[in-house]
């Protein structure tokens, strides 16, 4: 595997962080297989930590992401994006709200998880 996934439950939401080299198809794997664990979290709000994963997507892969976010997540009430601020395009935001999931993305952890939490 060229990635690591580390998922963190705090209190009032989890925190899941990627890292390494995905590709489209594990990364959307991922996605999906993060749908079916977080079924049994206590929890409706998610960070995920985008910080880490060295893949570019493209602007197709980006919309991808964000359909397949909305389509396994969809049980979520929140969903926080956090990646470095010189890759917010918000192309997976606009998909993932198209399709009804309330997914945000932000450059800044802190502010995400003041959005997850308000």
């Amino acid at each position: 595997m060229n990635f690591d996934v580390v998922i963190d439950q705090k209190a009032r939401f989890v925190r899941v962080a990627l890292s390494g080299n995905p590709s489209i198809g594990q990364m959307l794997s991922m996605i999906h297989l993060l749908g079916v664990e977080s079924e049994t979290w206590e929890q409706t709000a998610t960070l995920v930590d985008l910080r880490g994963v060295e893949t570019e997507f493209s602007q197709l892969e980006q919309f991808r992401i964000g359909e397949e976010a909305a389509s396994s997540l969809s049980h979520m009430d929140k969903i926080a994006s956090v990646v470095p601020p010189a890759r917010i395009t918000r192309i997976s935001q606009r998909a993932a709200r198209r399709n009804g999931i309330d997914l945000c993305v932000f450059g800044d952890e802190g502010e995400a998880v003041a959005w997850l939490l308000s």
